[in-house]
Parts: structure tokens; sequence; C-alpha cells
């Protein structure tokens, strides 16, 4: 079946872009090239900073927004300490490319992000510990009992396991995850919050 000249004409236009909707996906494209140079490690913070310090004078701060709206979206309760500290200071040194940056605002909740994140695996080591040093006692007298029977037991995977599996470690970790990746979000909505109110 041919279409008629008016619905391939129609069909054409549903598929081209405005010279604006191009233009932000050339620009969104160009981003994500830069940003995935940095993730990589393939790019400092200070280079990321001139990539992008050049780019906003050709584009406008929006570019410098979208870039620390995308490290945003990239912080992570677990990751690893310096891959935050890759991204804390990259985001800090693009606020310093706005000709009204708000680093004073988002340095504390970056700080706080830290603090926080620091606390998670503090607590977490905390309470593993000390259900080691509550398990330990019994494991031992199991492990006795084995050596009599012949058997030999290794006290420490056999200790790792019985905390991983007992109900105890697993509702600390359900509830310690659920409340600290909550604050985690209100922390990173804040930082999105204010470089959108720029």
């Amino acid at each position: 079946m041919e279409l008629s000249p008016l619905a391939r004409e129609r069909l054409k236009k549903i598929g081209s872009l405005s010279p604006e909707e191009s233009a932000k996906m050339n620009q969104s494209r160009e981003l994500v090239n830069i940003l995935s140079l940095f993730f990589k490690g393939e790019l400092s913070s200070e280079d990321l900073w001139k990539e992008l310090k050049a780019l906003q004078e050709q584009r406008g701060e929006s570019i410098v927004e979208d870039a620390q709206r995308k490290i945003a979206d990239t912080l992570r309760l677990q990751m690893a300490q310096d891959d935050f500290e890759q991204r804390r200071s990259a985001f800090l040194a693009l606020e310093t490319v706005k000709k009204e940056g708000k680093y004073s605002t988002l340095e504390p909740i970056l700080n706080s992000i830290a603090t926080l994140r620091q606390q998670y695996k503090q607590q977490k080591e905390m309470a593993y510990d000390q259900l080691k040093a509550a398990m330990q006692g019994q494991l031992q007298a199991m492990a006795q009992e084995a050596l009599k029977q012949g058997v030999k037991l290794d006290m420490d995977s056999s200790l790792e396991a019985n905390i991983k599996s007992s109900q105890q470690w697993k509702n600390f970790i359900y509830e310690h995850d659920k409340t600290s990746e909550e604050a985690f979000s209100d922390y990173v909505s804040r930082l999105v919050e204010i470089i959108q109110a720029s």
C-alpha cells in the first residue's frame, strides 16, 4: 500500500526535530561524553571544570546545571569513598563556574552527605561486631563439639555466615538501609533543588 504525498509529508515531519530540540540533543550528547570521561577517571575535576567553563561560554549556564544534576544522580550511599570524593569535588568546582554560584549553600549539604555515609558504615560495623561478640561463644562451643567428632570448623567463615543469616542482622540491615537511604535521598534532592533554583 502506497502512502499519499500528504501522509508521507506528515510522517517526515513527525520524525524531524526542531532546531531547538536538535541543539538540545547535541548538547546532551556532548555533556554525556564529557561526564563519561570524568567518571572513567580520564578527566580530573579540574579538566571537567575547564571543559564545562568553555561550554558554558558557548551555551549558557544551563549546561553546568545539567552536569551537576547528572553528577548528583550518580551519588550513592554505599559507593567507594574515592568515587564519592571525586564527584563531590567536581560538583563544587562546577559551582564556581556560575556567575552567582551557591557554593556556601551546597558545601554543607555535601559535608552532611559525607558524614551520613561515614555514620552509616560505622553503625553497620558496630552492629556486626556486637553480633559477632554475642555469637562467638556459642560457635566456639559448637566447634569444640565438632572437633570431638573429628570435624574441624572454619570459625571465621562459620561466624560470618551465622551473623549474616541471623534474623537480628537482617532486621538491622533492613531498618538501617531504609533510614539511611531516605536521609541520603533527601540531601541529594536538596542539592538538585538548589542548583535548579539558580
